[in-house]
């Protein structure tokens, strides 16, 4: 009898831990987290020239803006090499600071002069019949304090669009 009791109890918490680890995937899943695209074009840029900031506000990156027709995903990946206090970045498209693309913004504190980097993901689609959009990497000092900037380069990577591409 013991023994039954057990394996029942044994049996129900493993149902129970298959409905606790299913239930999140199954919500995942279903929230549509997808970029999809045919990604065949790329564009870089890079700049060997320093630059600082300081203060809280975000600013663009100088030298690392492009505009580029897209339509559907694109994937920006940026490498910095920064030095000072901690520093926030984010990538935006079309100035709209409100709707960064995927992950959002990321911090990173450099220890003396080093080098992060950082991909960003996200869709874009025709704005009044257009599919050129202008994508930036902005950089922040959440303290305050002074970052600088010695190189930099972007990538991204997209699908061309075929509405009123300049």
């Amino acid at each position: 009898m013991r023994l039954l009791r057990a394996r029942r109890r044994l049996a129900l918490l493993f149902g129970v831990s298959i409905l606790i680890v299913a239930a999140p995937v199954a919500v995942f899943a279903a929230a549509n987290h997808n970029f999809s695209g045919n990604a065949e074009r790329q564009a870089a840029k890079w700049r060997t020239a320093g630059a600082s900031i300081s203060g809280t506000g975000w600013h663009n990156v100088p030298g690392l803006g492009m505009t580029k027709c897209t339509v559907r995903e694109v994937s920006e990946t940026a490498t910095l090499k920064v030095s000072g206090g901690p520093v926030r970045f984010r990538a935006v498209t079309d100035g709209v600071p409100e709707a960064p693309l995927k992950p959002g913004v990321v911090r990173f504190v450099p220890n003396g002069k080093e080098s992060v980097t950082y991909t960003f993901v996200g869709n874009t689609a025709p704005f009044e019949a257009d599919d050129d959009h202008r994508f930036e990497i902005q950089w922040q000092s959440p303290t305050g304090a002074t970052i600088t900037l010695h190189s930099g380069v972007v990538n991204l990577v997209f699908q061309k669009g075929t509405q009123s591409c300049s």
